[in-house]
């Protein structure tokens, strides 16, 4: 079957050559860049130009993909704005606000009522994150300090927040590298993508903080 399809599809065209030739150029590229002085980005427009010089594409073909254009403006619009604020050291200074709001008013409380609210203020801050290693490198520590500081078991307070350092990557469509680009296919509404992220972030929370408190402790991280 597989032969007999093959060979209905005949030889490779001239264009599928240039394209195979391309993305073994890209690759070489990509990989070893560091070394040859070459950016990831200027790579990528060097493979572009090849197929649009070669004919292979045109520059229809390129306007047409509006799934890569909304990618490329939501990543570049996204991006700019979350690094201009970490510059800034508006996330650290909100960070360090809600951690020392929250420590200022729970002395005193159960430390799972503060690891929940906790947890809840991390998970919901990224909302003005695109991108979770960004957040994670601005508020973990910031977080985890108050945590420890309110007298949160190290174990359960580290695990909590590195586990919503993946979890919260599903809130929007701009939370994570994924996110843009599974929304510029069209297929799932702002407002929906919002409210199910919503949802499941509740969901996720409340199984960790109840299935996943009881299985650390039975594994006796504290």
């Amino acid at each position: 079957m597989a032969r007999k399809e093959l060979a209905q599809m005949g030889s490779m065209t001239r264009g599928e050559w240039l394209m195979l030739a391309t993305v073994g150029v890209l690759l070489v590229l990509w990989i070893f860049g560091s070394s040859l002085g070459v950016d990831a980005t200027t790579a990528s427009f060097v493979g572009l130009s090849i197929l649009l010089l070669s004919g292979v594409l045109t520059w229809e073909d390129v306007k047409s993909e509006k799934g890569a254009w909304d990618t490329l403006i939501w990543f570049a619009a996204l991006l700019m704005m979350a690094n201009q604020l970490k510059k800034l050291g508006f996330t650290s200074w909100f960070g360090n606000l809600i951690g020392d709001s929250i420590g200022s008013t729970m002395h005193g409380t159960s430390w799972i009522i503060i690891l929940l609210l906790l947890n809840a203020a991390y998970f919901y801050t990224h909302y003005f994150f695109a991108s979770g290693n960004a957040q994670i490198a601005a508020l973990y520590a910031v977080f985890l300090g108050v945590g420890l500081h309110l007298n949160i078991p190290a174990a359960p307070m580290a695990l909590m927040l590195a586990f919503t350092s993946s979890l919260y990557c599903s809130l929007t469509q701009y939370t994570h590298a994924r996110g843009p680009i599974l929304f510029g296919a069209g297929y799932v509404p702002t407002g929906v993508w919002w409210r199910t992220g919503f949802i499941i972030s509740l969901f996720n929370q409340a199984v960790f903080l109840t299935v996943g408190l009881a299985w650390w402790k039975v594994l006796g991280l504290y």
